[in-house]
């Protein structure tokens, strides 16, 4: 899939305040100039005498890729926002025009479409406020994911004069390619798939000191588009096996939590994230099916928080929608699968390693887990992607919100299924307890751990509770 031929290069958008960080990348990515002929562009770049608004629009239409430095200068240029911006956004849209941005410094950047758009790096971790190693390795990432997406070709988007109604679209056959092996995740088409730029972190516990290893990913998946510019990104997970549950030594650990058990599972992909107000907002608009979804249901406001106050039964119509919609297979994951990605390979009570710390998941800060360190009790939920990724590039399985899940609840896993589908009661009443998983913003951190489990009835409803989706193979 190409874009038109004149897009070929990359355009960086930044306030002349910020140009220090431009000089920066075109330090880090000049290797990348040199042997594979990146094109780049920035407004250093207008020969003396010649019309700068002119040349400007020249590279703007030429961009396959826009880079937008976002600061509080930056959006309090008049010129960005009105002039820059809204043909980027329109390319974006039309085009394929990848869009591509990074926080430098606190703003508001929530309040503008840009946070509709993945970041390269999470929002939450500005790059001012990295230690100056931690800068380059960001630097480094974006570099990257610059390189990445100017080598990705694009399909031109459909017209929208054809365009059908979404909202009267039915659901079309989709052409599913041979899977490289039985267990193998399939999207709509092969050609969706695309690398995301991430980042995790691990904790070390070195001369009894905690210290952050921070490393950054590329992540493969695809972004599910939602309309309006707003997308749904779902990251592939392998197939594999592992050992479910907790061992008998871990501490704080609840005897529902066993006896551990070996589960296998075939690739999947789950959201990156759990579903977002926006994106929540977005599906509740579409046709209903079996329910009404209440588009505002959250105490906590924001368009980049996790939606909350939803039952199992709201998110189980959200996942409808979606599978009608696009024809794809979304549904609630099974808690195997869950916990199967949270745990991305890991055997500690976190992902992250033995402890936790409010630096990394937004949990009740005034405990500690094991060894860990106190820290802040935020009282309330964050934005989905303030934190770093587990080695998948998940966000926020720690924390923040519990997620429903597809299974009943069972007080231990005697007589557990070994495989990945839901562990269901036959002729269950509709009341039945179902599976919460991850822990919260108002938790003590030993309920956030891997393997920590709770539940509710699918009818409740709380400023604690949220859910993720997971799209399972066409196969």
């Amino acid at each position: 899939m190409t874009l038109p031929s004149e897009r070929d290069q990359l355009f960086i958008s930044y306030s002349h305040v910020d140009r220090g960080w431009v000089e920066r990348l075109q330090k880090m990515i000049r290797p990348l100039v040199r042997s594979e002929a990146l094109r780049l562009w920035d407004d250093s770049q207008i020969p003396a005498g010649a019309k700068w608004k002119v040349e400007i629009e020249k590279a703007l239409a030429s961009a396959k890729v826009a880079l937008l430095l976002v600061s509080d200068d930056f959006l309090a240029s008049e010129f960005v926002i009105n002039k820059e911006l809204p043909p980027l956004l329109r390319a974006a849209e039309a085009e394929g025009l990848c869009i591509l941005w990074v926080c430098l410094g606190p703003c508001f950047y929530e309040a503008t479409p840009i946070h509709e758009y993945q970041a390269v790096l999470p929002p939450g971790e500005p790059l001012e406020a990295m230690a100056p190693v931690q800068q380059k390795m960001a630097l480094k990432t974006i570099a990257g994911a610059i390189r990445d997406a100017l080598s990705v070709e694009v399909a031109p988007a459909q017209d929208p004069a054809q365009a059908q109604d979404p909202a009267q679209a039915q659901p079309q056959p989709v052409p599913v390619p041979a899977p490289s092996s039985p267990a193998a995740p399939t999207a709509k088409d092969a050609s969706r798939l695309q690398r995301f730029p991430s980042s995790t972190c691990l904790l070390r516990q070195e001369s009894g000191r905690w210290s952050m290893e921070r490393r950054p990913l590329q992540v493969e998946g695809y972004r599910e588009e939602l309309g309006g510019g707003l997308a749904l990104t779902m990251v592939k997970i392998p197939a594999g096996s592992f050992l479910m549950g907790s061992p008998k030594d871990e501490l704080e650990r609840s005897q529902d939590e066993g006896p551990q058990h070996e589960v296998t599972l075939g690739g999947y992909f789950m959201a990156q994230t759990p579903i977002t107000q926006a994106q929540w907002r977005a599906v509740a608009g579409w046709q209903k099916l079996e329910r009404d979804l209440e588009p505002d249901p959250s105490n906590f406001k924001g368009a980049n928080r996790p939606v909350e106050q939803v039952s199992w039964f709201d998110a189980l119509e959200f996942c409808r929608r979606m599978s009608q919609r696009t024809g794809q297979r979304y549904g609630l994951p099974s808690e195997a699968q869950w916990e199967y990605a949270c745990r991305a390979g890991s055997t500690t009570p976190f992902h992250c390693g033995a402890t936790l710390t409010p630096e990394l998941a937004n949990y009740d800060g005034n405990y500690v887990y094991g060894k860990g360190l106190k820290g802040t009790y935020r009282k309330q939920t964050t934005e989905v992607d303030s934190f770093p990724a587990n080695a998948w590039g998940l966000h926020d399985l720690h924390g923040n919100v519990w997620e429903w899940c597809a299974d009943h609840w069972h007080d231990s896993y005697n007589f557990a299924p070994g495989d990945d589908q839901p562990w269901l009661i036959p002729a269950a009443a509709d009341d039945e307890l179902r599976l919460l998983r991850g822990g919260s913003w108002n938790n003590y951190p030993w309920f956030c751990r891997s393997a920590s489990r709770s539940n509710s009835h699918p009818d409740d409803r709380y400023n604690a509770i949220g859910f993720r989706v997971c799209c399972l193979p066409q196969d």
